[in-house]
């Protein structure tokens, strides 16, 4: 008898012994595909619920047993039932503070002239001496846009402060207001390392803001929890509402207590939330991991290796082509990029962090950054006496966007028992960029090992990183399974995806870098009951199609 009909038998034993009301479910979904994505991507046609747990999964005639005269019974009329996606590295307190910035993105605009507009309409709208902040800046995504300088924000803006953030989120540009108002001026020191503020050929001062030392003393305004509560419980929303139950915030986040509040919406829950720290908040992993609140959890630490490459601070062995879009982005003839923090710095915090028990992850993108960051996790991996070597391994700890990851190095940090989060979404919206402006095409076809890493069992997953990329989970996977650019262009096309393997990178390989592999991420019997409602079954749709795909509604905890 296959296990589930023996569950089914046993629980119609007990039911018949007098257990009625135990086994009684509180809700059953029937007429429709549920993927379970279990360890044999099973598909059901019935899921029963109770106290926010699935109580069991079969066909529709074996959970008849189940029902009651209380039991909602939910049909799915031809849709699908998977498990609830997890956003296991997005940023919704920085979508928070953003969230009513000017948007000059090429998600909301046609052309660069008409992101330029909504600037100058902004800017002609403020009071004389206000900030006028906009997101989105992006000479890729906006053909023809040109990074402004200074002297032309100045112009633009003569009485009031300016700041403009790239689409990556690592570089900005400013006008001479901004910069006073912030009390940077020609004489200066840099921000931090890895970052920096621009100049001119003459040395002064451009505009530019390169990396997060840099750009965060303008963003700390914004940042007042009491200010961004209701922009974050907006962004949680978005979350649910595009099929996730569970986000993992890694870096930027609002104070603990503020996200505790917002995982409730009306006293009932609202998302799982996931915190990963940075920065200053690191002195609060000073103790050892606490995993009881259902839907809040502070996983470990969040470090940055390298950059990004639409700044140039993506670390790589062979230097950015040297193109007219690479000098738009402000990339230096001949550079390889810098790290932002020294190996031995980094060294010291892993292995401290690691000794009481927390997993880090590290933005890790550019190929050099990949070998550096490997020969540091080495180091810090001998360093340990032999008995506290495996748990390292089993910490799982993680490696984050990947984007020029030499699959070589796979099987190294597989020994470590490092797990890779991939940024899969640029090879869609800069794809084509980076293969004719910024890597080349033999670099742009090794990008983004993930089969490599599924083949290694390193139970890889996908991330939008918004607000960098809209985080839309079928986007995401239509790239990983088609490998294809916005224009069509098919790059590294050895590393595309099964579509039961993209499935798998979003709920249940997840839920295994988040260590709750046990509870969420697979629709199985006594994990919890967070469900996604889409309107038509992934598997029996065209790969080219997944972004059509709705989200009809998201359950957490049976509802």
């Amino acid at each position: 008898m296959p296990p589930i009909r023996l569950f089914i038998f046993l629980l119609v034993l007990l039911f018949i012994g007098g257990c009625e009301k135990n086994l009684t479910a509180d809700r059953i979904f029937i007429n429709g595909d549920i993927h379970t994505i279990d360890t044999g991507n099973s598909v059901a046609s019935a899921l029963a619920v109770k106290n926010g747990r699935i109580l069991a999964v079969g066909n529709q005639e074996e959970l008849k047993a189940l029902a009651g005269a209380d039991t909602e019974v939910t049909d799915l009329a031809g849709k699908s039932l998977l498990p609830g996606f997890i956003a296991v590295h997005e940023h919704p307190a920085i979508s928070a503070v953003f969230r009513n910035f000017i948007d000059m993105s090429g998600f909301q605009h046609e052309t660069a002239a008409d992101a330029w507009k909504a600037l100058v309409s902004a800017v002609a709208a403020a009071p004389a001496g206000q900030w006028v902040y906009a997101k989105g800046l992006d000479p890729v995504l906006l053909e023809g846009l040109e990074p402004p300088t200074r002297a032309q924000l100045d112009v633009m803006a003569p009485h009031n402060p300016v700041f403009i953030l790239a689409q990556s989120m690592h570089t900005a540009w400013v006008n001479s207001a901004a910069l006073a108002a912030m009390d940077i001026d020609e004489n200066s020191p840099p921000p931090g390392e890895g970052s920096y503020y621009g100049r001119d050929k003459d040395g002064r001062l451009n505009g530019l803001l390169v990396e997060k030392p840099a750009l965060e003393p303008f963003l700390a305004p914004h940042k007042s929890p009491l200010k961004v509560l209701a922009a974050y419980e907006a962004e949680l929303d978005d979350l649910r509402r595009a099929g996730y139950t569970c986000v993992a915030s890694l870096g930027f986040n609002v104070p603990a207590w503020l996200a505790q509040w917002a995982s409730l919406n009306d006293f009932s829950p609202r998302i799982r939330q996931f915190f990963y720290y940075r920065g200053d908040n690191l002195e609060k992993l000073s103790g050892t991991p606490e995993r009881d609140d259902e839907y809040f959890q502070v996983r470990g630490a969040k470090f940055w290796y390298d950059g990004s490459p639409y700044s140039g601070s993506m670390v790589v062995e062979q230097p950015y082509l040297d193109s007219a879009l690479a000098k738009q982005l402000g990339v230096a003839h001949g550079s390889h990029g810098e790290a932002v923090i020294a190996g031995e710095e980094l060294q010291q915090q892993i292995s401290a962090l690691n000794g009481r028990g927390w997993q880090f992850a590290t933005h890790v993108q550019g190929d050099r950054a990949a070998r550096e960051y490997l020969d540091i996790l080495q180091r810090a991996y001998r360093s340990l006496p032999l008995q506290e070597q495996k748990a390292f391994v089993d910490r799982r700890h993680r490696l984050e966007h990947g984007l020029l990851l030499d699959k070589t190095l796979l099987p190294g940090f597989a020994r470590l028992g490092i797990t890779p989060s991939f940024h899969i979404n640029h090879l869609y919206y800069y794809g084509d960029a980076l293969r004719e402006a910024l890597l080349g095409e033999a670099r742009t076809e090794q990008i983004l090992p993930i089969k490599s890493a599924f083949e290694l069992g390193m139970h890889p997953t996908l991330h939008a990183d918004s607000p960098m990329f809209p985080a839309e989970p079928f986007s995401l996977m239509q790239t990983a399974i088609t490998r294809r650019t916005r224009t069509g262009v098919l790059i590294g096309e050895d590393e595309a995806l099964t579509p039961v393997q993209a499935l798998r990178t979003m709920t249940i390989n997840a839920a295994w870098q988040l260590g709750m592999e046990n509870e969420i991420g697979s629709l199985e019997v006594g994990k919890r009951a967070d469900l996604a409602v889409v309107d038509r079954n992934p598997l029996a749709t065209p790969p080219g199609q997944w972004r059509d795909i709705k989200v009809v509604r998201t359950i957490l905890a049976g509802d």
